[in-house]
C-alpha cells in the first residue's frame, strides 16, 4: 500500500522502479484494475500517472489494450539519442565541477565497474550521466532528459550485455573524470556525445 499523498506522483514513481528493475518489460500491458487493487487507490490517480507518462511518450494508450510499455523502433534511436547526446553535451559546457561532485562521479563509475547484469549496468550508467549533468542549473533540461532516457532505457539494456559496449562506457567514464580534474569542459562534452552516440555502431 501507497502512502495516501500525492497518489499520482506516487503510482508514476512506482511504475518507473518498475521500469528500471526490469519488473516490466517493452511490451508489457499496464492494467489500472490492478494497479487500483495492488496500490490500495481508486483508479483516478493511476489514471492521471498513466496519462503523464503517456504525454511523455514513455508509454502509450492502444485501444482495446490500454497503455503498453512500447518497444522502440530502431527508426527512432538516432533521434533520441542525438537529442540526449546534445542536452548532456551542453549542460556539460554549462556547468563548474567542484571537487565534490568530481567524487560522486568517481564513486558512480566504480559502481558500474562492480555491476555484472544488464539492469544493474544500465542504471549505474544513467545515475553516473545523472550525477555529470547534476551541476547544471536548468530543470527544464533536466526534466526533459530525464523522459528521453527512460524512454530509451529497454532499448540500451540490450547493449549493457555485450563486453564490448560495456567496456567502451567504462573507458568513456574515465576520460570524462580526467578530463574535468583539468577544468576541460570542451573535451568531455565532445566525449559524452560519442559516448551516447556510440550506439549506433551497434545493432541488436
Amino acid at each position: 500500500m501507497i502512502e495516501k499523498i500525492s497518489y499520482r506522483d506516487q503510482v508514476r514513481n512506482i511504475l518507473l522502479d518498475r521500469m528500471k528493475s526490469g519488473e516490466l518489460k517493452a511490451g508489457d500491458k499496464i492494467s489500472l484494475a490492478q494497479l487500483s487493487r495492488e496500490l490500495e487507490v481508486s483508479v483516478t490517480p493511476i489514471r492521471e500517472a498513466l496519462t503523464q507518462l503517456q504525454q511523455a511518450n514513455i508509454i502509450v494508450s492502444i485501444p482495446n489494450r490500454g497503455f503498453v510499455l512500447p518497444i522502440l523502433k530502431k527508426s527512432e534511436v538516432k533521434n533520441l539519442y542525438e537529442l540526449v547526446a546534445c542536452l548532456e553535451g551542453l549542460a556539460i559546457e554549462n556547468s563548474v565541477y567542484t571537487p565534490e561532485v568530481i567524487q560522486k562521479l568517481k564513486v558512480q563509475h566504480a559502481i558500474f565497474k562492480q555491476t555484472t547484469t544488464a539492469i544493474e549496468r544500465i542504471n549505474a550508467d544513467m545515475l553516473f550521466h545523472e550525477v555529470l549533468v547534476s551541476a547544471y542549473e536548468n530543470p527544464i533540461s533536466h526534466g526533459i532528459l530525464n523522459d528521453l532516457k527512460i524512454r530509451i532505457f529497454f532499448y540500451e539494456k540490450g547493449f549493457m550485455n555485450m563486453d564490448d559496449f560495456h567496456k567502451d562506457s567504462e573507458h568513456h567514464h574515465e576520460k570524462i573524470i580526467k578530463h574535468l580534474e583539468n577544468n576541460e569542459n570542451k573535451e568531455v562534452s565532445t566525449i559524452i556525445r560519442d559516448n551516447w552516440m556510440q550506439i549506433l555502431n551497434y545493432t541488436i
